[in-house]
């Protein structure tokens, strides 16, 4: 995210921590507050290693509506799987796509943008490529055209399957989601594997993804390939906790106690050799 933020004349201010500690949300709101930022961004769902930021989430948002700064955050491996409750964190941005929880084709890529973000917006008046200002009032300033019908049809369906016409099903799709991570997460314990969010933090794991720590004395290179040999197929990780750590991915249609049964049962047989 930071990599993206990094044009010409923008002067981007990272706040890190380690990968295995949330970050220190003090630290965060006094950056707020002495720089005045125009725009702060962060992640729900750090798939990466698995992380549930929702707590962060309304610090940093509450912090944000006092200022100018839009508030910009990737819900794209949440929504769906846990509540993501847009106004009242002050999300002015928020970026989620159709292939995650919603399991359809990767096709889609949807925003929600709150009346601080337009205003903000419509000032700059950037007409880009990849500008939001077109599509403000578009049904009263543009011609029709034809969208891709199909990928909007299929999400269409899909949510009102899952979620209910009225959203009325969606907290037993929440409760699904919880369940199967907490069935995931037992059972890692019980092979003797240890979470990347340990017993301190366990709050942040994540109903979409769990992080696992990768085996001593093994690497995540031959753990992947034991495992694709029987069909598995987990997700490793990327920089700083390459090879630290692999992901087994549990949102959506995957949020399903019997594949990830299936799944578990693999990795067993794997870790503990029997």
């Amino acid at each position: 995210m930071v990599k993206g933020l990094r044009y010409p004349n923008v002067e981007v201010r990272p706040l890190h921590s380690d990968w295995d500690q949330p970050v220190d949300m003090k630290k965060a709101v006094e950056l707020i507050q002495d720089w005045k930022p125009d725009l702060v961004t962060m992640v729900h769902c750090d798939t990466p290693t698995g992380a549930l930021n929702t707590e962060s989430v309304r610090i940093i948002g509450d912090a944000c509506s006092k200022t100018e700064a839009l508030f910009y955050v990737d819900v794209v491996s949440s929504a769906g799987a846990v509540p993501v409750d847009i106004p009242a964190w002050n999300i002015d941005i928020g970026f989620l796509v159709t292939q995650k929880v919603f399991s359809c084709e990767p096709s889609l890529t949807m925003l929600t943008v709150s009346a601080k973000a337009w205003k903000q917006i419509s000032k700059v008046a950037y007409t880009g490529y990849d500008a939001l200002l077109p599509f403000k009032d578009t049904e009263k300033t543009q011609l029709p055209y034809t969208p891709l019908w199909s990928a909007l049809d299929a999400l269409n369906l899909q949510l009102k399957t899952v979620f209910g016409k009225n959203n009325e099903h969606a907290q037993n799709v929440y409760d699904r989601h919880s369940n199967v991570a907490q069935y995931c997460r037992d059972r890692i314990s019980k092979m003797g594997l240890r979470l990347w969010w340990d017993q301190k933090h366990l709050y942040m794991n994540s109903a979409s993804v769990t992080a696992v720590r990768v085996p001593e004395g093994t690497t995540w290179e031959e753990l992947d390939k034991k495992l694709r040999q029987h069909g598995v197929v987990f997700g490793g990780s990327y920089g700083q906790t390459a090879n630290a750590l692999f992901r087994i991915g549990h949102m959506g249609s995957q949020a399903d106690l019997e594949t990830v049964t299936y799944a578990l049962d693999v990795l067993e047989k794997i870790v503990t050799g029997k």
